[in-house]
């Protein structure tokens, strides 16, 4: 039983190493099918990114001019603060969105075709964080610019990387769930809108009543956010809070991929 199950879960593994040219494939159909029919094309993904910055930038920099301190987010910008937090939540929140349709919308494909069905979910993961690293790139250049680079920088790689594995682990869940469960569209659509007010990318986690705090502090998401920003602005890097946000991503990725797994043979008869 225990050796079955940790096939499950090697099998996703497995899959992207051995099919990696299909997953190539299926990574710039996702980024390509964004665009199709858009005079602009994949330019769209340097554009969104950039007036998304000069957007933030005038709401927060110029017109409400929120203040925060220094000592506490390692910047007195909000308009820095808030994107050192918000780029990671795109990522998040967008590879969630398109997974938790994405069997349905191939499922010509999979009840016709033999191919590692597993790689869809990891399609739409990877190409949501390349999507989304356009305007990553774009923020750290300009926090290069203003003086905030530092050697702590160098950790960034390995919280993306251990980011992919905790989405990932949730995609294929959401992914699964909703070729049984066709309302999961609109169940996460109200998760996402309450798991985005319940992170601290608004506001510093100073602000959070105390009773609250305890419940925020569970929040992986909360402390996701807390590590770029403590890599980023206060170029601090704890091995302690990352082994605990790894432990997160490992639970998440292990549940996820078993139970996808498992729900594969069903999904032909269901789709």
């Amino acid at each position: 039983m225990i050796l079955k199950t940790l096939r499950l879960m090697k099998t996703p593994i497995s899959s992207v190493f051995g099919y990696r040219h299909l997953l190539e494939e299926f990574i710039g159909r996702e980024i390509k099918g964004r665009f199709i029919g858009s005079v602009a094309g994949i330019f769209w993904t340097l554009i969104h990114p950039i007036v998304n910055i000069v957007v933030y930038y005038f709401i927060f920099s110029m017109v409400m001019r929120i203040q925060v301190k220094i000592e506490e987010t390692g910047t007195d910008s909000f308009f820095v603060f808030f994107l050192s937090g918000f780029f990671p939540w795109l990522m998040f929140a967008e590879s969630l969105s398109k997974s938790v349709g994405v069997l349905i919308e191939n499922a010509n494909l999979i009840t016709k075709v033999v191919f590692p069905v597993e790689l869809l979910p990891v399609g739409v993961v990877l190409s949501g964080a390349i999507i989304n690293g356009v305007g990553m790139y774009f923020f750290l250049l300009y926090l290069i610019i203003i003086g905030y680079a530092h050697l702590t920088w160098l950790y960034l790689p390995l919280l993306i990387l251990t980011q992919l594995f905790f989405i990932s682990g949730i995609c294929y869940l959401l992914a699964a769930l909703c070729v049984f469960i066709r309302d999961m569209r609109e169940i996460l659509g109200i998760i996402l809108m309450v798991w985005f007010y319940a992170t601290p990318i608004i506001y510093p986690a100073s602000m959070i009543p105390e009773f609250l705090r305890p419940v925020i502090a569970i929040n992986p998401m909360s402390m996701f956010v807390e590590l770029y920003r403590n890599i980023l602005l206060i170029h601090r890097f704890s091995w302690m809070e990352f082994g605990l946000v790894g432990s997160f991503s490992a639970m998440s990725y292990i549940f996820g991929a078993w139970f996808f797994m498992r729900a594969k043979p069903a999904f032909g008869d269901v789709l």
